[in-house]
């Protein structure tokens, strides 16, 4: 995991000040340099919170830098912070072993060095790794380390892990979950250091995805009828976790209720054809539509009369609260962030996880209620009020502050 090479090169030395509104007033704040370390190989709401979260720390003055694969599967992630303007480091690709370990540790810390009384935040979507990178972080004299945890542990840990966990975590200045329910679930099935462990939600561009997003072309494209209703979803078709075998099951039964009703399946991953499978096996045909990997999500979310999310577990999940924020009634699984945004039968409908017969009720009874757009509405109020980028990036400031 040893760093190569910067695309641009960041002056840390810098002592610029950032001016921005908060409470009223303008106030003149030290920034320092942040270096957001990523995991991934394939792109998901982690790698778009990493995106967001850089953009929104050069908004406010901050020298920005991200230490990532240079696997093709987060290209997308790399070309847009390359072209936002941050200092963009690639991880070598090898496996760590004992043998690698110190010059993997030599080569973090001497790109470390650059930004020299800095801190580090760790982007992981596991509760595992990060122990180089921290004492790199360390040896190059960075004022504190922080890890964003973006998923909730499976199953409770055996003892040995949650052992080396603890250990883990006091290298750590605060491990921050993005929903109350990850949290939760982190100090009961690792046991995480409470006083360590806060919340700063996922956050929405509530410009991109509003309400007024025309849904332009997408009948059109996909042979939809004018009159007939979408039932959509948006979801990465490489983990069984998203629920999308499910949601298959329960447009089964909706279709049987309601022919008239049309099915689009946004998002692209290793299971699309085995799930294409289960919708020809259970007689779905050309009613529903398997519509890949698509750069106009805003657009198809405002085509879709329901959006149904439903996944197994989550953590605080991109597609729901952005089919929220472009005024979608939702129906969803009480997973994730989903019970925090979703007040059942006001701003969308909860279903239990894994429960395709319930799902399809709910579907049913959202297309045929005559205030679902009401609820829509609703959703984009809730979404707009919490959960915007500003507001996730300035609870993050907030935490590199605090510990800084």
């Amino acid at each position: 995991m040893g760093s190569t090479a910067a695309e641009r090169h960041v002056d840390v030395r810098s002592t610029a000040r950032v001016t921005r509104p908060r409470d009223g007033a303008l106030e003149a704040e030290a920034t320092f340099p942040i270096v957001l370390f990523s995991n991934s190989v394939v792109m998901g709401g982690m790698e778009e919170h990493v995106i967001q979260l850089a953009r929104g720390l050069k908004a406010r003055g901050f020298p920005v830098a991200v230490m990532c694969s240079g696997h093709d599967g987060i290209r997308d992630m790399r070309d847009a912070l390359t072209e936002s303007g941050v200092d963009v480091h690639l991880l070598a690709t090898q496996r760590a072993t004992p043998f690698t370990a110190v010059t993997r540790v030599v080569a973090l810390s001497r790109v470390l060095r650059r930004y020299h009384g800095g801190l580090l935040h760790l982007h992981f979507t596991g509760h595992t790794g990060g122990d180089l990178a921290t004492l790199a972080a360390r040896l190059a004299g960075l004022r504190a380390v922080v890890r964003s945890v973006h998923l909730p542990p499976e199953a409770r840990a055996p003892w040995r892990d949650r052992v080396v966990v603890r250990l883990r975590d006091r290298q750590l200045s605060k491990i921050i979950c993005v929903s109350e329910q990850t949290r939760r679930e982190h100090l009961a099935l690792l046991g995480r250091d409470e006083r360590r462990c806060v919340v700063v939600h996922n956050g929405v561009d509530l410009e991109r995805f509003n309400p007024d997003v025309p849904p332009v072309n997408v009948r059109a494209e996909f042979g939809i009828d004018a009159a007939a209703p979408i039932v959509g979803t948006v979801a990465r078709l490489g983990e069984a976790r998203k629920g999308i075998a499910d949601l298959i099951s329960a447009a089964a039964i909706v279709a049987q209720r309601r022919p008239d009703v049309r099915f689009l399946i946004v998002g692209e991953g290793s299971l699309r054809p085995q799930l294409e499978a289960q919708a020809h096996a259970v007689g779905l045909g050309p009613k529903i539509v398997f519509a890949g990997h698509r750069s106009d999500v805003p657009q198809l979310l405002a085509a879709m009369a329901v959006f149904a999310s439903p996944s197994l577990y989550e953590a605080c999940q991109y597609n729901l609260l952005e089919a929220m924020a472009v005024g979608r009634p939702v129906v969803t699984t009480p997973t994730g962030v989903a019970p925090e945004v979703v007040a059942d039968g006001r701003s969308g409908r909860l279903v239990p996880i894994a429960d395709s017969a319930a799902m399809a009720n709910a579907i049913v009874g959202v297309l045929a209620d005559p205030d679902a757009s009401a609820m829509g509405r609703r959703a984009r109020e809730v979404i707009a009020a919490h959960y915007s980028v500003d507001a996730m990036v300035d609870g993050i400031v907030g935490i590199y502050r605090d510990v800084a």
